[in-house]
């Protein structure tokens, strides 16, 4: 029986649906496409249409609420249904390895559910017959419901208790309901049990990120050297090391402070004996062994995880909302498993943000036995941008695998100070050439000014011409020859010690101009110039300028140490302070524009990660290279190692040197193993062959190269998607939504447009390759098209 109900919508239409046996709805006209017919019977058999006689099909109208529409204002574009009669809504979701002081909550579109925001969402109970379940319920008075899980708990701060996300279903799009359609005698979901992390066919679970203004979170790192005995002739092997979090406010339980063999400690009068055991101001600590073959942080053993000095790398990771009161008691056990000393890592010893201490341990007798060194980082909660950071949508762990890869512009149009370039790279005028082009994304460099502007610019100094001091202004401009023979001098000043008006009015070079090829652009021309051909736009300019159908890579620059003993630039700003810059510009300033962060500091890779919610980050490597100059830190040193890091910071992906990647592929491999993206950058993709390699035979989702569409037109993959969406959709006679117009636009070549494709396939991918890049346009205009089952169908996607 299928029939059409035009009370409801004029393309609305009902079916039976035995998995949820209750009366479904669908957009007529829409059925069921797949290329694998046994994904049909995998995903819990197929609807059935019913055909049969008028005194049938009231039966089955009659199990169906009235539904009434109301139209409002939602997004611009949405339509919100109330229902005649509240329904009750159940919640079932089964957790597995869930700790003792972890709970499930869920947050969704409800205000009962905390309308998105974390910190107001619901908590569900546990199930006392099947402690891997927790239920709840709530009573909806609108039609759609969507909603996510996630598991948190709770830590005290001096206001109070805060929720904090540990782990949150990380979907581009969250789970969703049909109250109305999908109820019976005004109760929904009452036997449907759901799985934590898994909808759809597919799993995706990110990592929590902070969202109180007090709540930090430090990592402590052992690695290289890190363990010195005094007196041991040779050097220990699979010696154990355990990090137990406390507050020096509070009494430590037993098992965290040193025993000695002799004397009693005096009585403490301040010490709290009546102070609650479930006053604690901080998490556990995990552990993740990057050296390890699976790099995921655990929870660590009552003896520590083992570690070899100059072979294993140890990273400890801990919450807390008192990062002023917050110690560390380490411990160090042998291979047998007894405790052969242990340390306090102290408040004071942890006032930066970041740094190394080195801490000698003692034995049971109070004689110090060694010394232990660790690198510490404080990763603290975004400062400057103040609206809550929702949960409705996420692209963190979000990817569209594609037959090709997508195609980024390398500063834009490409690199102009070194090499030949159409124009001047990282401004305004270059990212809208590779827009034009047909780059999908193009790649800048982020930096901060004295004044703590984000500007575009690739190198960490630039040179300054000054006048002289006998009151000649400077000379005209030079060729070759004559820059060779005169007495001019150039200052190196860094970026970050000059304001950008000064950037803007001061004749600057770029550090390669004295020694630079014929044929390559100055950094700053004598005559005037347009702005948008400038060198040093803002991060916001770029955001605001540059056509919006163009994605944005990017890349947080931050100076680190190099192999041969020289810092990129010293005395940097603080971390904490670098990124909220960087990153309240981007969440404020992005609107719709697809953004994705990468470095090669794997620190700044964390924080970028754990302060927001929304967008992927991606960590550059420079891996075994003869070509630069390779970084200290040992995260960077192998292609393999920087899988390993970016796997335990919970990131989206690694972006190879091409370099490396030539005399060893394994390591995408790798990658694509723990279902993880996979970029190249380097200069040997000037090369077509090498770019044709990596993208057909290697497979990697995106390479960066320069000059993008000069040598072959192209056309933005987004825009052509778009087109074929555009095509499918008219045969419905519904249109599309419209991303915003460009405030500059920039008109795309359509010589090589592909022909229009009108096949519909299942989009199969699992873990961090999700869902469709454009499936919130589909949507959001399904929402205009009907009220019934579109989003409870299985997603389809334009090929």
């Amino acid at each position: 029986m299928h029939f059409t109900r035009r009370a409801v919508s004029p393309r609305a239409s009902f079916v039976f649906d035995p998995r949820v046996n209750s009366i479904n709805s669908h957009l007529s006209r829409r059925p069921r496409i797949s290329e694998c017919p046994e994904e049909e019977e995998e995903e819990g058999g197929e609807e059935i249409y019913v055909f049969g006689s008028e005194e049938m099909r009231q039966t089955i109208l009659e199990d169906i609420p009235a539904i009434i529409l109301e139209e409002e204002e939602e997004n611009n574009d949405s339509m919100v249904m109330s229902v005649a009669r509240p329904v009750r809504v159940h919640f079932a979701v089964d957790v597995e390895n869930l700790l003792a002081h972890q709970s499930v909550y869920v947050v969704g579109s409800s205000d009962v559910l905390g309308t998105w925001e974390a910190k107001r969402a619901m908590p569900l109970v546990q199930d006392p017959e099947r402690t891997m379940r927790w239920k709840g319920s709530i009573m909806s008075e609108y039609d759609q419901l969507k909603f996510r899980y996630f598991i948190g708990y709770n830590l005290m701060s001096d206001s109070g208790e805060k929720l904090i996300v540990d782990k949150w279903e990380a979907f581009l799009h969250p789970r969703s309901t049909l109250c109305s359609a999908e109820s019976r005698n005004g109760e929904c979901r009452v036997d449907r049990v759901d799985l934590f992390g898994y909808y759809a066919g597919r799993k995706c679970v990110s990592d929590g990120w902070l969202q109180h203004p007090d709540e930090n979170q430090i990592l402590l790192r052992l690695h290289g050297n890190a363990l010195k005995f005094y007196k041991t002739a040779k050097e220990r092997k699979n010696c154990r090391v355990k990090m137990t979090p406390l507050d020096v406010r509070f009494k430590a339980p037993p098992s965290g402070h040193i025993s000695f063999s002799y004397g009693e400690d005096e009585e403490d009068e301040d010490d709290d004996q009546t102070a609650p055991s479930n006053k604690c101001t901080h998490s556990v600590t995990h552990v993740a062994v990057l050296s390890d073959p699976r790099p995921k942080f655990y929870d660590q053993e009552e003896t520590g995880v083992v570690f070899n000095n100059n072979k294993d790398y140890l990273v400890f990771r801990t919450h807390c909302l008192a990062a002023e009161f917050l110690a560390f008691y380490i411990e160090i056990f042998s291979e047998e498993r007894k405790r052969i000393g242990a340390c306090y890592a102290l408040p004071s010893a942890l006032q930066d943000a970041s740094g190394i201490i080195h801490l000698p341990f003692i034995n049971s007798s109070g004689r110090p036995i060694g010394q232990v060194s660790i690198e510490y980082l404080c990763v603290r909660a975004l400062k400057g941008f103040e609206e809550p950071q929702l949960m409705d949508q996420t692209f963190c762990r979000h990817w569209k695998k594609r037959n090709n890869a997508l195609e980024v512009g390398h500063r834009g149009a490409g690199n102009s100070y070194t090499k030949f370039a159409m124009a001047r790279e990282n401004t305004v005028h270059s990212l809208n050439t590779a827009a034009k082009n047909g780059a999908d994304y193009v790649e800048f460099d982020v930096q901060l000014t004295k004044d703590r502007i984000a500007v575009i610019y690739h190198d960490f100094h630039v040179l300054v011409s000054v006048a002289r001091r006998d009151g000649h202004a400077l000379p005209p401009p030079m060729t070759r020859a004559q820059l060779d023979s005169s007495n001019l001098d150039f200052h190196e000043l860094p970026v970050k010690d000059l304001k950008l008006s000064q950037l803007k009015l001061l004749m600057l070079d770029h550090l390669s101009f004295p020694q630079k090829k014929e044929n390559v652009k100055k950094l700053v021309e004598t005559g005037e110039e347009e702005e948008d051909f400038k060198p040093f736009p803002t991060l916001v300019e770029a955001l605001t300028k540059v056509d919006p159908d163009v994605g944005f890579n990017v890349e947080v620059k931050y100076p680190m140490m190099q192999n041969n003993g020289e810092h990129e630039c010293d005395h940097y700003f603080e971390r904490n302070l670098f990124v909220d810059i960087i990153l309240a510009d981007v969440l404020k300033h992005a609107a719709n524009r697809r953004i994705m962060f990468s470095s090669f500091d794997p620190d700044i890779c964390s924080m970028v990660a754990s302060k927001q919610n929304k967008y992927p980050v991606l960590f550059l490597c420079v891996g075994e290279t003869q070509r630069y100059t390779p970084f200290q830190d040992q995260r960077t040193s192998t292609s393999m190692t920087a899988v390993n890091f970016a796997v335990g910071a919970d990131l989206l992906g690694v972006n190879f040197n091409s370099e490396d990647l030539l005399k060893d592929p394994m390591p995408v491999k790798k990658a694509n193993e723990f279902g993880m993206v996979t970029f190249v950058w380097g200069e040997d993709l000037d090369k077509k062959e090498n770019i044709n390699y990596f993208k057909k035979e290697l497979g990697v989702d995106g390479v960066i190269y320069d000059r993008i569409g000069e040598e072959e037109r192209r056309r933005n993959v987004f825009i052509v998607e778009r087109e074929q969406k555009r095509a499918l959709l008219s045969c419905s006679g519904a249109s599309t939504p419209q991303r915003a117009p460009s405030p500059s636009p920039v008109s795309s070549e359509n010589n090589n447009s592909p022909p229009l494709s009108a096949k519909l396939t299942r989009n199969t991918q699992s873990d961090s390759a999700l869902l469709e890049e454009n499936e919130d346009d589909v949507e959001g205009l399904t929402d205009k098209l009907t009220i019934t089952g579109f989003q409870s169908a299985p997603m389809v996607s334009t090929q």
